[in-house]
């Protein structure tokens, strides 16, 4: 499940690139939401390195990143929407 959800999350963020390239004129603003989803795709794209990060082979260690990835997706919703500014927010 992690290669495909990687995979659709960075092919989502191109997409949004070439989308506010062509309503704002720039591919990215550095916006609180736009920074988050890239933190979020890299710690997602970390998990795929779990071979040759040595302590991402220790099952306990792999499945509490997991969960501290998941959050990352969890503060790119909700963190940025209600309470950090920008132009993606509601706050």
């Amino acid at each position: 499940m992690l290669y495909p959800a990687l995979f659709l999350l960075t092919a989502g963020i191109f997409i949004g690139a070439v989308w506010a390239n062509i309503s704002w004129g720039r591919y990215w603003g550095w916006d609180p939401k736009e920074v988050w989803a890239l933190i979020t795709m890299l710690v997602y794209s970390a998990t795929l390195h779990s071979g040759s990060i040595k302590a991402m082979r220790r099952p306990m260690f792999f499945h509490i990143y997991c969960i501290v990835a998941f959050l990352t997706v969890l503060i790119t919703y909700f963190g940025v929407n209600f309470i950090l500014g920008g132009m993606h927010s509601y706050a």
